[in-house]
């Protein structure tokens, strides 16, 4: 059933594992309700430590894909999606972030729309209206400001959560004069990324349970 798993980044394969594991589940591999091989036997099947394949399980019960039993195992359930759920925008450019936000939002049943690049972004603007924007501020083809100064410009004003590693004081700065913006120094976790998230008023809706 588990297929061995490559990633290139060590802190993200719990994610690419609950990924996996996810497609199973939904694609019917595997069925509702059955039980999962045992963790130990998992871990070794992806060759990854118990604690990575921990965190994976726990970010499908995050998700509501699994439930865990103490002293039964982990079962698999089905749940529809979440219904009218809040959109977020992310525009970043670095895969493995866009993947990790991503997983956190979606794990939260909130959609998530992704764009590379400001351009992109702003263009996604143009179509609908977003509850918050996640904004790299170093990208290529121009810096997360332009999208800011389009966001100026706009009569609906979008919060917007910075998400940057950048040491350039100067252009973190001048990306405040737009505020107010909330500010997450990469690498991203998930504690951050909810309580941005509780203190903006987004919530995603709650998954229709299965029948």
């Amino acid at each position: 059933m588990v297929s061995r798993t490559e990633t290139n980044s060590p802190g993200l394969r719990y994610v690419t594992i609950a990924d996996d594991l996810q497609r199973q589940i939904e694609s019917g591999d595997v069925k509702n309700g059955e039980r999962l091989p045992s963790q130990h036997e998992m871990a070794k099947r992806y060759g990854v430590s118990l604690t990575t394949l921990r965190s994976a399980v726990d970010l499908l019960e995050q998700r509501g894909l699994v439930r865990s039993e103490h002293g039964l195992g982990t079962f698999a359930k089905t749940v529809e999606p979440a219904r009218d759920s809040p959109q977020v925008l992310l525009v970043d450019d670095d895969p493995q972030i866009v993947r990790l936000l991503t997983t956190i939002l979606e794990g939260e049943n909130i959609s998530v729309t992704s764009a590379g690049t400001a351009a992109e972004g702003i263009a996604r603007l143009e179509s609908t209206d977003y509850k918050v924007i996640f904004l790299d501020l170093i990208m290529p083809g121009g810096s997360g400001i332009k999208l800011l100064d389009s966001i100026e410009r706009r009569t609906k004003k979008t919060p917007v959560v910075l998400i940057t590693g950048a040491a350039d004081v100067a252009l973190i700065n001048e990306a405040m004069d737009y505020g107010p913006i909330t500010l997450i120094r990469k690498p991203v976790h998930v504690k951050q990324v909810r309580q941005v998230l509780e203190v903006l008023g987004v919530q995603g809706r709650e998954r229709v349970a299965p029948r």
